[in-house]
């Protein structure tokens, strides 16, 4: 590689929504490593239990853990709320949660999972952003604001169903609402993931081969690493590292971007 960096986040205060696990865990230890103060969350409160405590181990940061299911306006406002408390101020927003309905088809799809996947993967971002926005303006903060989308809200074709809806929609949120925030100093952008190796990956391919027992997981997952321009799959730490570019000052002309953090994939 050309160059090599390395990032400070000491004194800076993050939340990142479902980060107990897979990319969101991923991008809250490259926080911590950078020396940043960590809100962990998730809707188990054993889960940002534990998760808070490791991360605490990480970094001179300091890290908590905040219950709360983001699908609910309430707990938003307390995840916030407790956020602000535990800290004094918030200068970075990871909007990381979502779920993946799983839906038959479009057509057979109901509005209960319309509503769901929305109000955890879009209302949520946005009622988020808002809520730290609000404390940003209101305490004179320049700080950044990052959403979790997907390549799937790119792609015209395949079987995403309202997943590919909501992250589609995510794009659209970032683009719309990072030019009002950029008028207070405050940067929005995007960081948008094809396949990333994770524990919902990886079972995912453990069912694939229970199907097919002439091929095991490793190999499922090696060959949809291969199918990359890269020729690997994501890493969580990717994503951290995309995350931590963007919300540092070597990005901070960077404003309502979507990055495309996929090894090449964007490209298909």
């Amino acid at each position: 590689m050309v160059g090599h960096t390395e990032y400070d986040y000491a004194g800076e205060s993050a939340i990142v929504t479902g980060s107990t696990k897979g990319i969101g865990r991923g991008i809250a230890e490259g926080l911590a490593d950078a020396g940043a103060n960590v809100v962990v969350n998730a809707r188990d409160e054993v889960d940002v239990t534990d998760a808070a405590d490791e991360l605490d181990e990480r970094g001179p940061g300091d890290a908590i853990g905040v219950a709360a299911d983001v699908g609910d306006p309430g707990a938003l406002e307390r995840l916030v709320e407790e956020s602000i408390d535990a800290f004094e101020q918030i200068d970075l927003l990871v909007n990381n949660a979502a779920m993946w309905p799983r839906e038959e088809s479009l057509v057979e799809a109901t509005l209960d999972q319309w509503d769901t996947t929305m109000n955890v993967n879009v209302r949520s971002q946005y009622y988020a952003a808002k809520l730290v926005a609000e404390h940003m303006i209101a305490e004179d903060i320049e700080g950044c604001i990052v959403n979790h989308t997907s390549q799937a809200g790119d792609r015209r074709t395949g079987p995403f169903g309202l997943y590919g809806i909501s992250k589609t929609s995510i794009n659209g949120l970032t683009w719309r609402m990072a030019q009002e925030l950029a008028e207070h100093g405050i940067r929005m952008n995007a960081i948008s993931t094809d396949v990333t190796e994770t524990a919902q990956t990886r079972y995912e391919a453990e069912m694939e081969a229970r199907d097919d027992p002439d091929r095991t997981a490793e190999e499922i997952l090696r060959k949809r690493g291969e199918k990359r321009p890269l020729g690997r799959l994501g890493q969580p730490e990717d994503l951290a590292d995309a995350v931590l570019w963007l919300a540092s000052d070597r990005a901070d002309y960077v404003v309502g971007d979507v990055l495309r953090v996929s090894g090449g994939g964007n490209l298909e």
